[in-house]
């Protein structure tokens, strides 16, 4: 009967721990799609805006810093909706950047298109503001 050689068995388990190991990092779920809009409006705006959209939707803003221009916000749902949104100055007005998901899986960029498009709404840059009137 053949022996079986200490390198050998030592050699398969590392082997069974990589497998183990790779099979867990690719598992990770890979960070949403980005939705970019520029507004005239000014970043202050765009922030009130943003967060009054969002809380007229039933999300709960978590996180607002106005600072920073970030707002985290979540609406209780199964499973959970989450967005995020980065607000900055830009040369012609503010950008807008988006990005969301549903529980652990990343929203595409079209489903956050009826709330990008209550902001500009709310700011009077919508499709259907007239011009110049800024909604409160």
């Amino acid at each position: 009967m053949k022996r079986i050689h200490k390198g050998g068995m030592k050699g398969l388990g590392v082997a069974l721990l990589l497998v183990v190991t790779v099979g867990c990092a690719t598992t990770t779920s890979l960070a949403p799609p980005e939705r970019l809009e520029h507004f005239n409006a000014s970043s202050d705006q765009l922030m009130q805006a943003t967060m009054a959209s969002l809380a007229e939707r039933g999300f709960v803003i978590v996180y607002g810093d106005h600072a920073l221009g970030d707002i985290r916000a979540s609406y209780a749902a199964r499973p959970e909706w989450r967005v995020e949104a980065h607000i900055e100055d830009s040369p012609r007005g503010s950008e807008l950047q988006l990005r969301g998901w549903r529980g652990r899986s990343a929203l595409a960029v079209g489903d956050l298109d009826r709330l990008t498009t209550a902001i500009a709404e709310r700011l009077g840059e919508g499709p259907l503001s007239g011009p110049g009137v800024v909604t409160p």
